[in-house]
């Protein structure tokens, strides 16, 4: 229930835990969704106006309740057009099946705030409670409010768990309309928020690396009364630096950082000085999602500053640099269809999209993130970089020059590149597109041909795929989808001969990755001028098919000539069967797992290295734990306890120990 503010005059947003009373109290009050146990009685979907309009999502909302045998009643939430869904269960739902028809919702209905129903604590105003503003959740179907109070009663509203499992399956076979919901951005907002499955983020590309500055209060213990601002001072940051909830999330994983900036999340003060009570697992989750929620809306609000500035006016430069080097390698299709060909144009392609979402020619690559974005491997990756290097597409900074693992795109307009003419806008050729459009059909176009060279389907050939070379030319198809392409196409387009064209494409039909086209009459009558997909006409008049010729000669004659030339298209959805009819499908989710610890052992070897060169003085330099023994974490601790890396019976490190550990962590975890 919630509490008057000093003077009197107005309700505080800050609720207070009481048993519900037998009247209906006079101040805005709200009720559990879930039991104590978890279950579900009841379920309320929120359709918040600030989010859009909420009146085509409440059509769609009771469609699907409809489709699944779902009574509901409809009430106005008391803010100006919101809407409250209600729906009882005649037995209680588990929490599992609740958030996954939340989840669901959430992607087709860009108006549902859907918080309430992945939360333990949700809770929502009932009918007829009053609002801070002064407004009252009012009954607004069915008008009769007998009826109303029967559809609610968990006793008498006959919906039973089947019925909501149904709903889950009504749902999901709606096709989401997009991946990302943005939402309404408001004047006060200087950034657009994104709401989608990795939760609410500012647009824009994440900025993974932390200055010294970020992470000295990302892994500093911050003081006892200080616990909550220096909490909401890193998720704003970060928030800033475009972050997402998942990333969040893996910070909980170090230590460091749960009893450092993160330590308000993790603990609830415990009423005796300066201790805290450490949450579960499921509770400290709950709290970083509510409180990333609040930094993302307050890092909207906040005034651009300089690098955003300067980011905004470099990207223009940035996305002709982009365009001018895919330009210069379409060109030269007898450079990628090389044994090593495919390798150099995903490095080129991935460096090329990093590019367009930072707004900088120069980027921080490393191998391992670059062969998860490709489908190489890690080894292949940095030969394919060397190469690009040396051929001045790209330049690799050293170890003299600056950190490793940065490249930079180089202007190729200068380069003696066979069939390359560079574009220049201007003159008779009409104004160019804005650089928007130009910079989001870039992106689309190279995260479709990527996203297509990962598959599984097209790994190396000793792992069973049908190999790179053939994934190029299945590419070419997947970023072609409004038309068909002849083998003639394909070849110029990729640089391979027709006979090999023709061969991958073979092999891809036999895995009918690949489809042959049903090509119809696409072109007009040059005698009647009929136009394409109708038939010609005789003297005013449609000629029936049921004639021997319902088509004059000539357009007889073009359309044998296109009916010579097969035409293929690419069958989406279709590479993960195939991929398991050949036997390698899962060979990038083993190679991330194998590049997840080898990162971790570097880390865990560095941080040995670290120790070891660090001034004992004599003293204990922190709790030691035993190799196979669990760490207990102690917040009244001055420091952390400290794993100690294997050793070898010489005093070495056993590396091979080490790795065998972190497996065998990973395959528990």
């Amino acid at each position: 229930m919630d509490t008057r503010t000093r003077d009197g005059r107005s309700w505080r947003h800050k609720y207070e835990e009481r048993p519900l009373p037998s009247r209906a109290p006079a101040a805005p009050y709200a009720v559990y969704l879930s039991s104590f146990f978890g279950g579900y009685r009841w379920l309320c979907f929120d359709l918040d106006d600030k989010h859009g309009p909420v009146g085509a999502d409440l059509a769609t909302l009771l469609r699907w309740l409809d489709e699944a045998g779902l009574t509901s009643v409809v009430a106005a939430s008391g803010s100006a057009g919101g809407r409250h869904v209600w729906v009882a269960a005649r037995t209680l739902l588990s929490a599992t099946l609740v958030e996954a028809i939340a989840v669901a919702a959430a992607k087709r209905l860009p108006t549902l705030d859907y918080g309430l129903l992945k939360s333990r604590t949700g809770a929502v105003r009932p009918i007829g409670a009053p609002h801070r503003n002064g407004d009252r959740s009012s009954l607004l179907y069915p008008p009769d409010a007998r009826r109303a109070a029967a559809l609610i009663d968990p006793e008498t509203c006959g919906n039973d768990s089947e019925a909501f499992t149904r709903l889950l399956l009504v749902i999901d076979a709606v096709p989401a309309t997009a991946d990302v919901r943005p939402k309404v951005v408001g004047a006060d907002l200087f950034a657009e928020i994104l709401d989608d499955d990795q939760g609410p983020r500012l647009a824009g590309t994440a900025h993974t690396v932390l200055d010294d500055t970020t992470m000295a209060l990302l892994s500093r213990k911050p003081p006892a009364d200080r616990v909550s601002e220096t909490c909401a001072s890193l998720l704003v940051k970060l928030a800033l630096r475009r972050w997402s909830a998942p990333m969040m999330f893996r910070l909980l994983r170090e230590r460091r950082y749960r009893e450092g900036a993160l330590l308000h999340v993790c603990t609830v003060p415990s009423g005796y000085g300066s201790l805290r009570t450490v949450l579960s697992e499921h509770e400290t989750k709950e709290k970083l999602a509510e409180q990333w929620a609040k930094a993302v809306e307050y890092a909207a609000r906040l005034p651009r500053t300089q690098e955003s500035l300067e980011w905004s006016e470099r990207i223009g430069d940035v996305v002709a640099l982009v365009q001018r080097v895919q330009e210069a390698a379409d060109a030269c299709p007898e450079r990628w269809a090389t044994e090593a060909g495919p390798a150099d144009r995903a490095a080129l392609d991935l460096l090329c999209l990093l590019a367009l979402r930072a707004g900088r020619a120069d980027l921080a690559l490393d191998v391992r993130r670059a062969a998860l974005a490709t489908g190489h491997g890690r080894s292949t990756m940095h030969r394919a970089l060397l190469r690009l290097a040396l051929d001045s597409w790209i330049s690799q900074r050293s170890a003299d020059t600056g950190a490793a693992g940065t490249h930079e795109l180089l202007d190729v307009t200068d380069l003696a590149h066979p069939g390359f003419t560079p574009h220049v806008g201007g003159g008779t050729q009409g104004t160019p597109p804005p650089t928007g459009e130009t910079r989001d059909s870039l992106i689309k176009h190279l995260q479709t041909t990527l996203s297509a060279g990962q598959a599984d389907l097209f790994a190396h050939g000793r792992l069973g795929g049908l190999g790179h070379h053939v994934g190029r030319t299945y590419q070419h198809l997947a970023t072609h989808t409004h038309r068909p392409l002849t083998v003639a196409e394909i070849s110029e387009r990729t640089g391979y001969t027709r006979r090999t064209t023709a061969r991958h494409l073979t092999r891809l039909q036999d895995l009918m990755v690949v489809r042959l086209a049903v090509m119809v009459v696409h072109h007009e009558c040059p005698t009647c001028q009929a136009p394409p997909g109708e038939r010609c006409a005789v003297n005013g008049r449609v000629v029936s098919r049921r004639k021997a010729a319902h088509q004059h000669s000539r357009r007889d004659t073009l359309a044998r000539q296109r009916a010579a030339q097969p035409h293929y298209r690419a069958r989406t959805g279709s590479l993960v069967a195939a991929a398991r009819a050949v036997g390698t499908h899962g060979v990038t989710a083993s190679r991330a797992r194998r590049y997840a610890v080898e990162i971790e052992l570097y880390h865990w070897w560095k941080h040995e290295e670290a120790w070891m060169r660090a001034p004992k003085a004599g003293i204990r330099t922190g709790v030691q734990v035993h190799d196979e023994q669990a760490a207990l974490v102690l917040t009244t601790l001055p420091r952390q306890p400290r794993r100690r890396y294997p050793r070898t019976p010489d005093g070495r490190g056993d590396h091979a120990a080490a790795r065998a550990r972190i497996e065998r962590r990973i395959a528990t975890a």
